[in-house]
């Protein structure tokens, strides 16, 4: 009767490195127990020998013991494994065996993983890791792609041992997760979370980012801001677009645990209100006539949408019409429509400007972080980046994120205050000049208003989002003097 360590020997230099699976009626039981993570197998005889023919004719693999171990019914075997036959292919892993009167009864089995176990004097991370590729889904940011992530973005990470992943957010335009990062050593000072945007999984999503390049934008954005962005935004460790424009992987700094998500129907505060404007004016003062940003063919270049805004418009004020009848006020409504003739000459006037503008910043775009000297402003999600007046952000902003009183109360202070952060920082900008781009950017926010109404689908909370933004949009061009 062999001891559990004979069968081991025999096992993995007979059966497999010699390429002996009739042995395998000696070795193990019928059936032997295969346990692994999350699942149990039992493997005839027939099944045994037929797995392990089926993979030494096609790999050849060759096993050898870092580790053995054994007593009277258990032994444990730290292997790494080589293959022979093809390109070579590096395992290595952990199996535990019990042996029940001379044969294996039972195998556990820990996960695969490419490379062989570690030995004194090799690091504990390479430092010669290849670029990290474009993945396809979430399952693939694995501890290998984050390593290599991180390496390339200049970091020095322990060794990132495991990932863990879940949705965040609407995931409207991308897969986005909050990956949770574990390494093997201390990682005080290490980044333990990410969040991932990813590659949407729907066709119809695809055929929309396509169509508006906003993977591409959102991509070159980050990496036009590099490892420190002169505003509140976060870092992008990695940030790569695929040439068809639908995929996308950016893995950004989480700022989950220390910021608040802006509110969208609820709308922000004036003390809220005011951080945002300041992270628009760093952002605008930051960039004000860059050089590098003239030819980019990147950005969004809205009037060049014009054709597209003029025939959408009217279709998606219909379907607005059609849902918030009853619950919108009919002089809304009748405000919406008279835009209907305008929008696309309006948008094929839009004016290029000086300043590289978020282009979509909403609330809901927007993390808000509480410290002691006030809220900061956090601004994400760069599908719409643009060049235009800095009065494109405050106007889209205030317009639709504030409740309609206290955007009365705050939008004068607000725009002299922006106004004025431009021109301490060196650029010619008047009040004047702030005031008049701040009316003329006031449409085009009811234009993305209206046009959501193609996108999202009827539902309560979509039809109290879109009314809410309608009336708010309306009310401002009103107290503007802007509707035709």
């Amino acid at each position: 009767m062999r001891s559990p360590k004979q069968l081991i020997e025999l096992y993995w230099t007979e059966v497999w490195n010699n390429r002996q699976p009739e042995m395998i009626r000696e070795l193990c039981a019928d059936p032997i127990i295969r346990h692994d993570p999350g699942s149990v197998t039992a493997l005839s005889i027939e099944d045994q020998i037929a797995r392990v023919r089926q993979q030494s004719e096609r790999a050849e693999p060759f096993f050898e013991h870092e580790i053995l171990h054994a007593d009277d019914t258990y032994v444990t075997s730290v292997w790494n494994m080589h293959t022979r036959k093809g390109p070579r292919v590096d395992l290595c892993g952990i199996e535990v065996f019990k042996a029940e009167n001379g044969r294996f009864t039972h195998c556990w089995n820990s996960s695969y993983v490419a490379g062989r176990w570690g030995r004194e004097g090799d690091k504990a991370v390479p430092d010669n890791l290849p670029p990290p590729s474009r993945i396809a889904h979430a399952d693939a940011m694995t501890p290998a792609w984050l390593q290599s992530v991180f390496q390339h973005a200049g970091l020095d990470m322990p060794r990132v041992s495991m990932v863990g992943h879940q949705p965040i957010g609407h995931g409207n335009l991308a897969d986005t997760r909050r990956a949770v990062i574990t390494y093997n050593a201390n990682a005080e000072k290490a980044v333990t979370s990410v969040i991932a945007k990813l590659t949407h999984a729907s066709s119809a999503v695809l055929d929309l980012a396509q169509q508006y390049g906003v993977y591409e934008r959102e991509a070159k954005v980050y990496d036009f801001f590099g490892a420190s962005p002169p505003l509140p935004a976060p870092r992008a460790f990695f940030s790569k677009a695929g040439d068809d424009g639908r995929s996308l992987n950016l893995i950004l700094e989480d700022l989950s645990t220390r910021t608040r998500a802006g509110d969208q129907i609820t709308g922000c505060s004036i003390p809220e209100a005011q951080s945002v404007i300041d992270s628009f004016a760093r952002l605008h003062a930051a960039y004000w006539n860059d050089a590098a940003l003239k030819n980019a063919g990147w950005l969004y270049r809205r009037a060049r949408w014009a054709d597209a805004v003029e025939a959408s418009y009217p279709a998606a004020a219909t379907i607005m019409r059609e849902r918030l009848t009853g619950r919108a006020a009919p002089q809304i409504l009748d405000k919406m429509d008279r835009f209907s003739p305008h929008a696309g000459a309006m948008t094929r006037a839009f004016a290029s400007g000086p300043a590289l503008v978020h282009g979509e910043p909403r609330v809901d775009n927007i993390l808000f972080e509480d410290t002691s000297a006030g809220p900061i402003a956090w601004l994400i999600d760069w599908q719409f980046a643009d060049l235009a007046s800095p009065m494109f952000d405050t106007a889209y902003f205030l317009s639709g994120s504030l409740l309609t009183a206290d955007r009365r109360a705050c939008e004068d202070a607000l725009i002299e205050r922006h106004q004025r952060a431009i021109a301490a920082a060196g650029h010619a900008y008047t009040l004047e000049d702030a005031r008049r781009d701040y009316a003329a950017a006031l449409p085009f926010a009811l234009f993305t208003t209206v046009g959501a109404a193609l996108a999202i689908p009827a539902g309560p909370h979509a039809d109290l989002l879109l009314l809410t933004l309608l009336e708010r949009n309306i009310e401002a061009l009103s107290d503007w003097n802007q509707i035709p």
